[in-house]
């Protein structure tokens, strides 16, 4: 089987080759892409909420407890039983394709095109409170990756495969074509040209139109009454902008910590036990927490307080505005931590549902908090979408993608204004405040972050191996002057490594050299007393732009290079500017 499909990948190649210029053949990709990532997030969706409908059927409907308390902790086991029986390789989708662009050249493992769609499934059906939109993006860039790889396609062409997977996924699950492929954009930081952008159109509306045609014609949600921009309202919304900075920083703190709850323990099943049976006492307490949430989401959208409170066990009455809005508030801040729970517990899912949610439930409780002081008359779905809008831009700094989502899905044109500038405002605060989003915080921590910054971004291609030198000519620090001068003429270097003990001590150059000869000594001129000391060394692993830090805060032109505490060999500037010219020239080549 094998053979006979790289016989046909052969002989696709060789027709292409014959008939059919490259760019051509990068459309017919995209649009393949655009398919199969749409056909994913269908598929996806579809058997998720299969688990949903089967789970709350009749024959549960007698066991409340059971059903908001157990299943999700169920879900949780089933998918570590997945991960650790069969060695499944399951993670958040969408830091995963970042990292796979910015470490490991676009390369994404085979298994990952089914282990995150098995894997959330279980999760997500069985009630982790978490989104597929991760899963669907990191199925669909696995297979973007490994087409572009059977292709025989280079660099270039499989980050914009994988940029065509992630804008199919999104654009079929929302069937927001315009907003996937700025989501893209600003998520990959995709360079803006004919060549990338047709592609990017090409398997955006193949994706949308996939998951048109194989739906029954519903949304996850919509909005009614939306009405024309009030700017007397305007003021509101800019305190609105402030308090989604605000949440937007308390859900990446949150999940940070609620995270560290869990990941305490080494062992795996006790880590499942642990955070399965802490997320059902959420969800016990919080029905809402349940899942997605995106019926939570429509009732915020209708104003609809009691029918997300009418399960609390606080028996609280309709109409008793105070404590609903001290609900919500609860609700709003346990989402981050039922959501953080599901993950590091062993669970698979993304984050874009649950900080609509967020979002949701924030505008909801602005609107109340303005009705408890007196203030009435405000148009509910208003606040709600752009509160929505507001959180997507300060939790994943993508503020295009939230106002054009938001505007895509909900109907929320008229509001493009205030979208515009509660987005920018809450993007902006946030920003200062913490520059990673809750995708690239945890990337960034090990240096693989995929930055906004060109130069960065270029930098975090580069791998240690790129650019260091093992090839030297060392010496001790005991040998003669002669013998580093005839080391120094044989290497066609300026710079000779004097080691002991398996360390670096110091360095030798021509200058060293032609100085200690001009000095008067009675005795014979050793290496130890010519040589200057070693600069500050660096580690293996350490990312390309401390390196070049370390360079320009030194001065120094060479850095030595440690691994466990051995040296293996020195960086030089000249070395680390070759390697990063050639990938800019690999970055720059046109499809």
């Amino acid at each position: 089987m094998k053979h006979r499909l790289q016989l046909w990948i052969r002989r696709v190649l060789i027709w292409r080759a014959q008939h059919l210029p490259m760019q051509h053949f990068i459309f017919i990709l995209s649009i393949l892409t655009g398919l199969i990532s749409g056909l994913v997030a269908v598929v996806l969706k579809n058997s998720t909420h299969a688990i949903q409908a089967w789970i709350s059927s009749e024959r549960f409907e007698d066991y409340y407890q059971l059903y908001y308390f157990g299943f999700p902790l169920v879900g949780i086991l089933l998918t570590v039983v997945l991960v650790r029986v069969f060695k499944l390789q399951a993670g958040e989708g969408i830091p995963s394709a970042i990292e796979a662009i910015s470490r490991q050249g676009g390369i994404i493992p085979r298994s990952r095109m089914y282990t995150s769609f098995l894997t959330s499934v279980v999760t997500v059906g069985f009630g982790g409170s978490v989104g597929l939109e991760g899963p669907a993006v990191g199925t669909g860039s696995a297979i973007g990756s490994n087409l572009a790889r059977w292709m025989r396609l280079g660099f270039k062409q499989r980050i914009l495969l994988i940029a065509c997977a992630t804008a199919g996924a999104i654009s079929s699950i929302f069937g927001a074509p315009v907003a996937a492929i700025i989501f893209t954009l600003e998520l990959f930081s995709i360079d803006l040209t004919l060549s990338s952008l047709v592609p990017l159109l090409l398997a955006s509306a193949t994706g949308a139109l996939t998951g048109l045609m194989t739906s029954d014609g519903s949304k996850l949600f919509y909005a009614e009454g939306i009405e024309a921009f009030d700017p007397i309202n305007l003021p509101y919304y800019l305190i609105l902008g402030v308090a989604c900075a605000l949440v937007s920083l308390y859900f990446k703190r949150i999940f940070a910590l609620s995270g560290r709850l869990v990941m305490r323990y080494d062992n795996p099943w006790v880590k499942a036990a642990t955070g399965g049976i802490l997320l059902g006492a959420l969800i016990f307490v919080m029905p809402p927490l349940y899942g997605e949430g995106f019926s939570t989401i429509q009732a915020a959208l209708r104003g609809d307080d009691w029918s997300i409170l009418s399960q609390n066990w606080l028996g609280v009455e309709e109409g008793n505005l105070l404590l609903g809005i001290g609900l919500l508030v609860g609700l709003l801040l346990l989402k981050v931590t039922a959501a953080s729970l599901t993950v590091h517990a062993g669970g698979v899912g993304g984050m874009f549902a649950p900080t609509l949610f967020m979002g949701s439930i924030l505008g909801l409780i602005f609107v109340r908090t303005l009705n408890l002081m007196g203030i009435h008359d405000l148009p509910v779905v208003h606040f709600v979408l752009i509160a929505m809008a507001g959180l997507m831009a300060g939790t994943m700094h993508a503020p295009l993608t939230a106002i054009f989502l938001i505007s895509e899905i909900g109907g929320g044109y008229p509001l493009i204004l205030p979208l515009m500038m509660t987005s920018a405002l809450s993007f902006f605060l946030t920003r200062n405040w913490d520059p990673n989003s809750i995708y690239t915080e945890y990337l960034s921590q090990r240096g693989k972050q995929w930055t906004q910054s060109k130069d960065k971004a270029v930098l975090t291609l580069l791998d240690m191996d790129d650019v260091l030198e093992r090839d030297l000519e060392t010496l001790g620090p005991d040998n003669t002057l002669d013998e580093c001068q005839a080391a120094l003429a044989r290497c066609h270097r300026n710079l000779l490594a004097i080691i002991e003990d398996g360390r670096m001590v110091g360095y030798i150059t021509w200058e060293d050299i032609w100085r200690a000869q001009r000095e008067d000594h009675t005795e014979t001129i050793t290496a130890k007393d010519a040589m200057k000391s070693a600069p500050t060394r660096i580690q293996y692993g350490d990312a390309m732009d401390i390196v070049l830090t370390q360079m320009e805060k030194s001065g120094m032109w060479y850095l030595p290079v440690y691994q466990e505490g051995k040296w293996l060999g020195l960086v030089s500037k000249s070395k680390l500017f070759e390697a990063y010219r050639k990938q800019i020239q690999d970055l720059s080549h046109e499809v």
